[in-house]
């Protein structure tokens, strides 16, 4: 190959990669998540530190990070909780796509160059990957669409100081069981025994 040629080949290959390549066609280097907090739809989600929305988010997330997945959950009153997604799988047909479509090239009527250009973009920047959909949570729509569905449970705390709220005080309990005894509706020796067992 001459010189001329070696620089059309790295201009080509330079092109490539800023634009376009197989796998980005039909799949991309990026997919869309849409994230779904289950019965908080006051919960605001953030991803990489950044707000995305409340209750329901949708964002670009790179191919090559859906391993890395991470979603802070936030609610009014609640404790935050960050979820962490660890899984993905290799798109294969992808993989062959780009290997039959973007492999070889012919410059200024040469011969015809066996080279796997589109493999070695593809590979660059991550287009080969999705998200796993065997993980805990993970739904695929689409080739590009996937869904998270969070089970928040940083509301725990709020939810058992409400319930404490509710429930009424030994000393409420003891003024009805006196107010039971006063009506007459149970007897001394029943008051006396639900008494001890309040207090015990």
């Amino acid at each position: 190959m001459t010189n001329r040629n070696l620089f059309y080949f790295f201009v080509l290959i330079i092109l490539t990669i800023s634009f376009t390549s197989c796998s980005t066609i039909i799949g991309g280097s990026k997919y869309n998540a849409k994230v779904l907090v289950i019965d908080h739809p006051q919960a605001k989600i953030e991803y990489n530190g950044e707000y995305q929305g409340t209750g329901v988010a949708n964002f670009k997330v790179s191919r090559k990070d859906a391993n890395k997945f991470s979603v802070t959950i936030k609610e009014e009153g609640c404790e935050s909780e960050t979820i962490n997604f660890t899984q993905r799988t290799f798109r294969g047909w992808a993989f062959f796509g780009t290997l039959i479509g973007w492999t070889g090239l012919t410059i200024n009527g040469g011969p015809w160059l066996p080279i796997p250009f589109g493999v070695i973009v593809d590979g660059a920047n991550g287009s080969w990957w999705k998200p796993d959909v065997n993980e805990k949570g993970i739904k695929k729509i689409d080739y590009k669409n996937f869904n998270y569905y969070i089970e928040y449970s940083g509301c725990k705390n709020k939810i058992n100081n409400l319930d404490d709220k509710i429930q009424p005080s030994i000393e409420e309990k003891l003024k009805e069981l006196k107010k039971l005894l006063d009506d007459g509706t149970i007897t001394k020796e029943e008051f006396e025994k639900a008494k001890s067992k309040l207090l015990n």
